[in-house]
């Protein structure tokens, strides 16, 4: 008995930190169908449930907190050219952890007058999980337009509000009203194009201690960013701190929200797809630092390939950040001159080269002055398992890679992309 014992406790030491989160989910989506609950330290599956099949279609829109709460939100107004999407791209799909609910992106719209002038007011509703599980986050947004005879767009009054709401969206209550800009001018004809509203984002979509607003003019051909306000929850309240500049495309965040991640975009438009410099930034404690900067690395300004990051998790002790680098095109595509660009034999050499290596994670300790230390070529980063592994994809299959030793195991698991799979 004392020999089964030793070797019992022998056993346990060699399990990995990994391996000891034993309760952590893995959620990874499945043909035909499915989506399959792992086991993060065996990754053996856990249970498979019968999914519509846009989520399949779209992992993008789909989010999943640490209750296995899943709620996918299309983005409203597109085109789809058919199947389920096309027929259902109108509606959130909502699995509460026993029963799916669906129900519609926004309101129907009501008309009204002011004076002679027709008024048409729509909501609409911008849906997110709770770490918790027990209720959902609304970022509420009404327009109040005045429309002429034709259905021309002359001015608008947005008013916002972000809500908490019980899982059976039937009691709610005002977290916070966020400034608005009064009436503007709709310049076009279509109100989106010229006047701002407010944009909502949260870590992986789930909302716990912190969550981030954008004030931002849609526009025609390219976004205006104007501010953005971060909210951390301290007890039952929210406190707003308004950011140095925008964040144009928040990627992560720590739990406290006292570290963002987030991206600066090319800006090109009009088919054009490297009309600037890709930007990872770290804001913390008031000051922004530059993490990448992708004409200061690949000096590509001549030809019309733009290598920007994808993604990026923080490590859960905040020490590191991992993040993929991703190119507009493909390895043996053909490469046009950039709208303004000159022939550059060496440069182009140096972009084709580039392209070859990515996908391609990147690690970054996070001191007073980050540095690169890891780099994993042809691989999609997934998150983290704990201080020192992360999960990624490559070649089709996932995988777990120690960042202190470099060595790489793979899990029985073959997905077709990193957006199927949702560590929680």
């Amino acid at each position: 008995m004392t020999r089964l014992w030793t070797l019992a406790l022998a056993a346990a030491l060699l399990v990995s930190p990994v391996q000891a989160q034993s309760a952590k989910p893995l959620w990874v989506l499945q043909e035909p169908g499915q989506i399959v609950e792992y086991d993060a330290a065996t990754f053996a599956a856990r249970r498979t449930m019968n999914v519509p099949r846009r989520l399949l279609e779209h992992p993008e829109y789909l989010t999943v907190n640490a209750r296995g709460q899943m709620l996918f939100l299309p983005p409203r107004g597109v085109q789809w050219a058919g199947g389920e999407m096309a027929s259902a791209a109108d509606r959130v799909w909502f699995w509460d952890g026993r029963q799916a609910n669906e129900w519609p992106l926004e309101s129907q719209p009501t008309r009204s007058t002011s004076g002679a002038q027709p008024i048409l007011v729509e909501t609409t509703a911008d849906w997110f999980l709770s770490s918790g599980g027990d209720w959902l986050v609304v970022l509420e947004t009404r327009f109040e337009k005045i429309v002429s005879e034709p259905g021309v767009e002359r001015s608008v009054r947005t008013t916002s509000r972000i809500l908490r709401t019980d899982l059976a969206r039937s009691r709610s209550v005002t977290i916070t009203s966020l400034p608005s800009s009064g009436w503007c001018a709709c310049a076009t004809g279509v109100c989106s194009e010229t006047c701002p509203e407010w944009s909502f984002w949260a870590p992986d979509g789930v909302v716990g201690d912190v969550f981030l607003v954008t004030r931002v003019t849609p526009g025609q051909i390219g976004s205006t960013y104007h501010e953005s306000l971060l909210y951390q929850r301290s007890g039952q309240q929210w406190r707003a701190t308004k950011l140095p500049g925008a964040v144009q495309q928040p990627l992560a965040a720590s739990s406290g929200g006292e570290i963002l991640i987030g991206a600066v975009l090319d800006g090109g438009c009009c088919g054009w797809e490297n009309e600037g410099s890709d930007r990872l930034l770290l804001l913390r404690g008031g000051t922004v630092t530059v993490l990448y900067d992708e004409l200061g690395r690949y000096d590509n300004r001549n030809y019309d390939v733009s290598f920007f990051p994808s993604n990026a998790r923080l490590s859960p002790g905040k020490t590191m950040l991992a993040y993929t680098i991703t190119s507009t095109a493909q390895p043996g595509a053909e490469i046009r001159l950039s709208s303004s660009g000159k022939e550059a034999p060496r440069e182009l050499t140096r972009v084709r080269t580039a392209m070859a290596e990515l996908p391609s994670i990147e690690i970054l300790r996070l001191g007073v002055k980050p540095r690169r230390t890891v780099v994993i070529r042809h691989a999609v980063l997934v998150g983290w398992l704990n201080d020192g592994e992360i999960l990624i994809v490559q070649d089709g299959r996932l995988s777990v890679y120690d960042v202190q030793t470099g060595t790489q195991r793979q899990t029985p698991i073959r997905v077709r992309t990193a957006g199927d799979v949702f560590p929680r």
